[in-house]
């Protein structure tokens, strides 16, 4: 059954052991209602996480990226500028970003040759992820994912690099939720969210459901990354509970009017227990090893409960604040030689 923003929900009155068991796990894990956040990136060659930019950041992300094309339509507000995390090591500062002391890091090192970092975070919802892949390609539901849902890394490439990424999601009492993370080419700027500089389900008057002008598949952003097509008038697939796709390219906005767009590289979900959760950490640790270009990324990860085309899977339980850790590793590929 679907509940009111579009998530396929369990059928309350056939709650099986496992659910019962999960559900007495609230009091000492996640709560019903999740913490709202926008995009704060947990950066992993910084080793913290940034929340925004100054003025003055934002000046040197528009140098470094350039400036975005200017587009009207319905339900667009834009400026030209970046809010788009910074390069050069020289503005890891605090006269350059805000910091927001949210995450947990260790081995972190940067440089063209190696990068590594592992991050423990304690704001991750059992649904986040598995939303994203609510699109028509991969089932009947496609209204998306909430981007307030899913935890935000980014990290550098100087060089063609191998990269390792590992992700898992547990209540912090030994039961680990299923979980699935995307990597994705290019960076959104910080605080986007949406429904903001780009409306979520555009309408104008006398007419309702029109089409976003960002989001035709054709308006690339400074970077050059377009976002795939989002059907936003009447013939699609509805009201869109968010605009993160998990299995494709996607924009989103901020509400400075700051706009970008990610290209999906990858995603990593293959371990998905019948009761979506278990005791045993392997049942559910997700990894993916990548050979990526010199560039800007991001990694996309919550929890992948009520996904769309990765194997059986009971739906959310709804839980938020869980225990998310992530570790990663590049290693320039001249070096793997």
């Amino acid at each position: 059954m679907l509940d009111s923003d579009g998530r396929q929900r369990q059928h309350r009155g056939c709650a099986n052991v496992s659910r019962i068991l999960l559900g007495l796990w609230l009091g000492a894990s996640g709560s019903l209602t999740p913490a709202l956040a926008h995009v704060e990136y947990y950066d992993l060659n910084q080793g913290a996480q940034i929340g925004d930019l100054t003025v003055a950041g934002k000046t040197q992300s528009t140098a470094q990226y350039g400036a975005n094309p200017s587009v009207t339509g319905p339900g667009v507000t834009l400026n030209t500028t970046s809010g788009r995390p910074l390069n050069d090591p020289a503005y890891w500062n605090g006269t350059y970003q805000s910091y927001t002391g949210v995450g947990t890091f260790s081995n972190v090192h940067y440089d063209a040759d190696l990068s590594s970092a592992t991050v423990d975070v304690d704001d991750v919802t059992d649904w986040g992820w598995g939303d994203g892949t609510h699109s028509l390609a991969t089932g009947p539901i496609g209204t998306l994912g909430d981007t307030h849902k899913v935890d935000f890394f980014n990290f550098r490439l100087a060089k063609a690099s191998l990269v390792t990424i590992t992700w898992n999601v547990d209540d912090s009492t030994g039961n680990y939720i299923d979980n699935g993370f995307s990597v994705f080419r290019g960076v959104m700027n910080y605080q986007t969210h949406d429904d903001s500089s780009e409306r979520l389900n555009p309408t104008t008057f006398g007419v309702g459901k029109v089409q976003s002008a960002l989001d035709t598949g054709t308006v690339r952003d400074a970077q050059g990354i377009a976002s795939a097509y989002r059907n936003t008038t009447a013939s699609g697939p509805g009201n869109y509970i968010g605009q993160f796709n998990a299995l494709d390219n996607w924009g989103c906005g901020n509400q400075a009017g700051n706009w970008s767009a990610v290209s999906f590289v990858a995603a990593a979900n293959s371990h998905n227990p019948a009761d979506g959760f278990s005791n045993n950490p392997n049942d559910t640790l997700e990894s993916l090893t990548i050979k990526l270009a010199p560039g800007n990324y991001i990694i996309a990860a919550s929890g992948a409960l009520g996904a769309q085309g990765y194997g059986t899977n009971p739906g959310t339980f709804n839980l938020s604040n869980l225990h998310g850790h992530l570790t990663f590793q590049a290693t320039a590929i001249e070096a793997c030689q």
